[in-house]
């Protein structure tokens, strides 16, 4: 039995600008409807769930005589949905326009605390620049009576831990879908100049239709903000992960090994860290040179997504898999093919031939990786053939057609400087004797004559063409052009380590 009766809960409802007073008597009166002169408490908050004027998180902080933390600006609190050590997360409903948003709640004992206010509001500013179907975003950061609150989406789901508590482990083509939708996340945030830095799965939200959203930049980074010993708070586990391999703080690459923790737990269920609260174990090298193959917990898992696992977890991190844009890349290919039905499971005994053809495959498919070309030409055909062909290699293809354009991209340029393009590609058949004088032009300038150059021209064209014209760094192509040929010369200039493309 309630301690308060209830027309003192009514009271306290009131106080708390949960309910008008008109609908409260109302109610009151119905739970009076037996005749008694007063409304049972029973009755009465029964009433108000049924008729969901309450909702159950509400009724009982009221009861237990709470008074605040119901309303924060213009959103009214519906019920809580996840807690952390520095913040609640809420589902609550806009008071005017009955929009339904999550609101994340500074903890009242950090009300003070100005270092991790600062970190709460960096977070928001952050996060509120992006826009990203798998990054849940914040819409607005406020205060509230000196509590700090950010107001994001609410995602209708669960969190990856809790659904990969439920389930224990996921089938190979789920993970690797949920890895592809991180990825997609990660690269976004990676192309502002944000990393996450700490990947893990509660930090992942699963919608109801199964998209997987990354949510809790508390602690990312901005690159270029931090050096070897500054920056904020970190995460404990990137702290041992980077000590262990003796990278600099805030390696961008921490982010795709704790990418590759996930996958292996999703994929056999078991964590591959040694899971405990203690300070010194999480921080021990041991905890990262000491994991079990992923095999060990499952010998059947298909051969590719052990692959795979294997390439986010590589501990030296020149190994591993080195940018999120790289990652979603492999795990597509990874997902296209358990999607075919090579399931084969995984073959400890592969032999070397086969690994380097994989290793070949991977690096064929995305060679062009950091690396930008500078197309000039016009016509529109052969804009569209290489730039749809070097982009399927990973290269970042810049057009222009006006040549003048893209050799002020070299004003200033010194030669001790990194080049703005790694080669420029001149094509003639739109530009015709324009793109022959700029190349001309780019190739004996003091400044760019050592720089990769193409040349594509016409087969009328030869008789122009002088053998001096051409140095180690420059090349020459024919209309109709055979990209393998390009191909293999970027590989050539660039210095890049892979197979002869088929």
């Amino acid at each position: 039995m309630s301690e308060i009766t209830a027309d003192q809960l009514a009271q306290r409802i009131y106080d708390c600008r949960l309910m008008e007073n008109k609908t409260l008597q109302s109610v009151l009166a119905d739970a009076r409807e037996t005749g008694a002169d007063e409304a049972g408490y029973e009755k009465f908050s029964d009433l108000l769930l049924r008729h969901e004027h309450l909702t159950n998180w509400q009724l009982q902080r009221v009861a237990e005589g709470h008074r605040v933390g119901y309303f924060y600006g213009n959103w009214r609190i519906l019920y809580l949905i996840g807690a952390g050590t520095f913040a609640r997360v809420y589902r609550a409903v806009h008071t005017k326009t009955g929009d339904v948003k999550a609101v994340k709640v500074l903890r009242s004992r950090y009300s003070n605390d100005l270092d991790m206010q600062e970190q709460f509001l960096r977070e928001a500013r952050m996060v509120m620049k992006l826009r990203h179907p798998n990054i849940v975003p914040i819409h607005e950061v406020e205060t509230e009576k000196n509590r700090l609150y950010m107001v994001m989406d609410f995602v209708e789901g669960q969190n990856l831990r809790d659904y990969v508590r439920a389930h224990v482990k996921l089938s190979p083509v789920r993970c690797v879908k949920i890895i592809c939708d991180l990825a997609a996340g990660l690269q976004y945030a990676a192309e502002l100049g944000i990393g996450h830095r700490d990947m893990k799965l509660s930090n992942v939200l699963l919608s109801s239709k199964g998209q997987a959203k990354l949510v809790d930049f508390g602690l990312a980074t901005i690159a270029g903000e931090t050096d070897d010993t500054s920056g904020g708070p970190r995460s404990i586990d990137y702290a041992g992960l980077e000590r262990c391999t003796g990278v600099r703080r805030e390696d961008k690459r921490s982010d795709i090994y704790f990418l590759g923790c996930m996958l292996y737990q999703m994929a056999s269920g078991v964590s591959p860290l040694l899971e405990t609260r203690e300070r010194m174990k999480r921080l021990a090298a041991n905890r990262y040179t000491d994991v079990k193959p992923v095999t060990i917990h499952d010998p059947n898992l298909p051969h590719r997504l052990v692959v795979l696992i294997g390439r986010l977890m590589e501990l030296n991190p020149d190994g591993r898999i080195q940018t999120p844009a790289a990652v979603l890349h492999e795990a597509t290919l990874v997902h296209q093919s358990l999607l075919s039905g090579d399931t084969a499971k995984y073959d400890a005994n592969l032999s070397d031939q086969q690994a380097a053809d994989y290793a070949k495959h991977v690096a064929v498919e995305n060679e062009g990786e950091g690396k930008t070309l500078l197309l000039i030409e016009s016509n529109l055909k052969l804009q569209n053939l290489l730039r749809e062909k070097l982009k399927e290699l990973g290269y970042r293809v810049l057009i222009t057609g006006d040549p003048q354009r893209g050799l002020d991209r070299f004003d200033g340029y010194e030669t001790h400087e990194e080049p703005p393009v790694d080669c420029v590609i001149f094509g003639t058949a739109g530009l015709g004797r324009t793109a022959l004088k700029a190349f001309r032009k780019h190739t004996t300038a003091k400044n760019t004559k050592g720089l990769n150059t193409m040349l594509i021209i016409s087969d009328q064209m030869k008789e122009i063409i002088k053998d001096d014209w051409f140095g180690d760094s420059h090349a020459m192509f024919t209309i109709p052009i055979k990209f393998k040929h390009v191909q293999r010369t970027l590989r050539k200039m660039l210095d890049i380590k892979v197979g002869d493309a088929s």
